[in-house]
């Protein structure tokens, strides 16, 4: 028998909107530090109207209404090397997984709530740390952002190109 549980639900829903959070961020670190311009995190998706609208630092923040599972990272390249854009690229996906290794412990030592949170942490970071390594254009059932490249396929286009560049 299935039963719905308020708490566990949610639990994923704020699991989901912190991973996507953290997965984004992650993402400009390293412009930031290279001194990029136009860094923007955007929760939720493009042809949304945008719900909030700040700055964290230089870091303009754009909250879309949904979903919010999505996100994006936004910088100028201009000032950046090729392995510097490639470490940002990298920094999502690998966010990701540090976050589900935090939700594993935390589900295996938590309390009741924590341990609840550390579940619905651990699931979604996890699966969100395998489809963005994956090198794939999402597909269009995935619905907005359909034939967007993953972080993997933008890391294995980039590598491609360097490599026919020193060919």
């Amino acid at each position: 028998m299935v039963t719905f549980d308020l708490t566990m639900l949610l639990m994923y829903l704020l699991a989901g909107l912190l991973a996507v959070t953290a997965h984004e961020c992650a993402h400009v670190l390293l412009p930031l530090r290279a001194g990029a311009s136009g860094v923007r995190v955007q929760l939720g998706v493009d042809g949304g109207r945008s719900v909030a609208r700040f700055r964290v630092g230089r870091i303009a923040v754009d909250v879309r209404p949904y979903p919010f599972w999505i996100g994006r990272a936004h910088w100028d390249h201009a000032n950046m090397t090729p392995t510097t854009w490639a470490w940002a690229i990298a920094l999502g996906p690998l966010s990701s997984a540090a976050l589900c290794a935090l939700g594993a412990l935390l589900w295996r030592g938590g309390g009741d709530l924590t341990g609840l949170f550390g579940q619905a942490l651990a699931v979604f970071a996890g699966l969100q740390a395998l489809v963005t390594a994956m090198p794939v254009r999402y597909p269009a059932w995935i619905g907005m952002g359909a034939g967007m490249p993953s972080d993997g396929r933008q890391l294995l286009d980039h590598w491609r190109g360097r490599q026919r560049a020193h060919a």
